[in-house]
């Protein structure tokens, strides 16, 4: 059922939802590794699709721990309320972050993980986020998304990529996660 919902919605709208399928269990460790989220105070995922990161990071934290989903698309954002009703799931882009964190009583954020599809988006739109992530992360904060290797070669996956250099004082690449359709690489960014 997750697979065919993500399909479907990746049909209807590309440009929100950038994938054919949910990430694999390996890319959802490898995107919620070393950004010491076992010790956050506060948590956002921007972009959780059917949720299969969000249960990777709900595994992670600790019970105290702030943390809100931001979904785009109707569809994924009913499904994930229907599906986990008491996790605390906001339908709405992820340029709004700073007023999301205002609504949920948050001031900064430890850790901000992206599943959104970097590579399809317009520079502008990237821009946006990114400045809303940026300004959104306590010092010392991580944030961390993927990209598909394909992505990569994108005119938009590499301008991306510049733009992360660009804004967080740390950026690493993890190995890449063979074992994920297609295969990904993790962005680790800290400011």
């Amino acid at each position: 059922m997750t697979k065919q919902l993500f399909l479907k919605r990746f049909l209807a709208n590309p440009g929100v939802v950038g994938a054919l399928l949910p990430s694999s269990p390996a890319l959802c460790r490898e995107i919620t590794s070393y950004i010491n989220i076992e010790s956050a105070e506060a948590v956002v995922e921007l972009g959780p699709g059917t949720g299969v990161i969000t249960d990777e990071i709900l595994a992670r934290i600790n019970p105290q721990t702030k943390f809100v989903a931001i979904e785009l698309d109707e569809k994924l954002y009913e499904t994930l309320r229907k599906n986990r009703p008491s996790l605390n799931i906001v339908n709405d882009s992820a340029e709004n972050l700073p007023e999301i964190m205002e609504n949920a009583d948050i001031t900064n954020l430890n850790a901000i993980v992206s599943g959104l599809p970097w590579a399809a988006f317009p520079e502008k739109l990237q821009l946006g986020i990114l400045n809303a992530v940026v300004d959104s992360l306590s010092e010392g904060g991580y944030f961390t998304t993927f990209a598909y290797l394909q992505g990569l070669l994108l005119p938009a996956g590499q301008r991306f990529k510049k733009l992360l250099k660009k804004s967080f004082k740390e950026v690493k690449i993890s190995r890449v996660v063979w074992n994920n359709i297609p295969p990904a690489i993790v962005y680790r960014c800290k400011k």
